[in-house]
């Protein structure tokens, strides 16, 4: 007799109440409510990643990339765990039927699998992300130590989550005679071992990954609405965290479903909704420092006044220099963009770069005098914050 089957004998010698009250956690509305709204939510966040990224800064990047890879994995599993809930997810295993749990193990095993890849997936896409900030020094290479780590980590627990056994339909159809290990419920101790190396190596990534660009806050200068719009981020990569270690501590004290008694689909509703969450967050943190730049000078543009001055540009080597220089910001329509180890756009010595960068043939001068006939003109329209008096 194999082990799946005597711990569903045991389970038939002490069964559970069929007529118990399903906890909230394990209710078809709870389950749904916040897998769908979550998903909605970070679908939100990579869209308009997306339009911040094509429409306004114009430069696509392997982070986006590996963002909508995870992204749509992530609606996958979504879409596999609400089918998991029609198969009895939620509800006591002893009393589906053996064709309902084959279908639920069928489904969790490819929900499972998916979200093994997506817990990489994420992550490399936060580290592609932070190279744009760390272009050279001791954090770029810290970066790329943990991508290449974390991508053979990935690797490695994708194919013992996908070939957990041999055949392959063994894992779910226990009536094939087949080989199984880890996540295949060989035994025991060596399934529960496998969800507790992954969950705990998952939360410690997590760790190094939300600890690594704090050496931002010690950036000379650093305004204050940046300091509060990073702490903001840092923040939410904490719950990101917190979710990661909530699920841990399901899979612990439940022992991957098999404590006090073997029920996956009676014990598995908190730790599965906490791994599709886990991946959400981490999608709505790895898009927020590109969106919110633009949300925060959208709600500046409502309050403010603008003047009018008129200024002379000659060409000269000089300006065509500076025009060189910025030729791909104005083809951009003055669209701002973080260049990697530069923190210039987090301080307060952008008006002295840009004092330090004017061509000296750039004055004042009237309209009307003879020169104007040569020289080029240009229309700036400068804001300046309304007083805090003003009306």
């Amino acid at each position: 007799m194999s082990t799946y089957d005597k711990l569903l004998s045991a389970t038939l010698s002490h069964p559970p109440d069929p007529n118990e009250p399903l906890p909230m956690s394990n209710r078809k509305a709870t389950i749904f409510g916040t897998i769908v709204v979550f998903l909605a939510i970070s679908w939100l966040a990579v869209v308009f990643r997306l339009w911040v990224r094509l429409r306004v800064v114009k430069e696509i990047g392997w982070d986006d990339v590996f963002v909508v890879a995870a992204q749509s994995l992530n609606t996958a599993a979504a879409v596999v765990v609400c089918l998991s809930v029609e198969a009895g997810l939620g509800h006591h295993m002893l009393y589906l039927g053996p064709g309902k749990i084959e279908n639920y193990l069928l489904l969790f095993w490819v929900e499972h699998c998916i979200y093994l890849g997506n817990t990489a997936l994420i992550k490399i896409a936060l580290l592609l992300q932070y190279l744009r900030i760390f272009k050279a020094g001791v954090m770029r290479w810290i970066c790329i130590g943990l991508l290449v780590t974390i991508s053979l980590w990935g690797l490695a627990f994708s194919m013992v989550g996908w070939f957990a056994c041999f055949p392959i339909q063994g894992t779910w159809d226990r009536t094939v005679p087949a080989k199984c290990y880890g996540f295949g419920f060989g035994d025991v101790p060596g399934f529960i071992a496998a969800f507790k190396a992954h969950s705990a190596s998952n939360m410690m990534f997590d760790i190094l990954i939300f600890i690594t660009p704090m050496i931002l806050f010690r950036t000379p200068h650093l305004r204050p609405k940046n300091l509060l719009a990073m702490a903001g981020v840092f923040t939410f990569g904490a719950v990101v965290v917190t979710t990661s270690v909530w699920r841990l501590h399901g899979i612990v004290s439940t022992k991957g479903g098999t404590y006090p008694y073997a029920d996956f689909t009676w014990w598995s509703p908190t730790i599965i909704v906490l791994s599709c969450l886990e991946v959400d967050l981490a999608i709505i943190c790895a898009s927020m420092p590109i969106f919110w730049p633009i949300i925060e000078r959208s709600f500046v543009a409502i309050f403010v006044s603008y003047e009018v001055k008129v200024v002379e540009e000659r060409v000269s080597d000089c300006g065509l220099m500076h025009e060189l220089e910025h030729m791909k910001t104005r083809d951009r329509g003055g669209s701002v963009k973080s260049n990697g180890t530069s923190t210039r756009e987090l301080t307060n010595d952008e008006e002295e770069i840009g004092q330090s960068r004017k061509c000296p043939y750039t004055v004042g001068f009237d309209p009307l005098d003879e020169e104007a006939k040569t020289a080029g003109l240009k229309t700036e329209i400068q804001s300046k914050p309304r007083e805090k008096w003003q009306l």
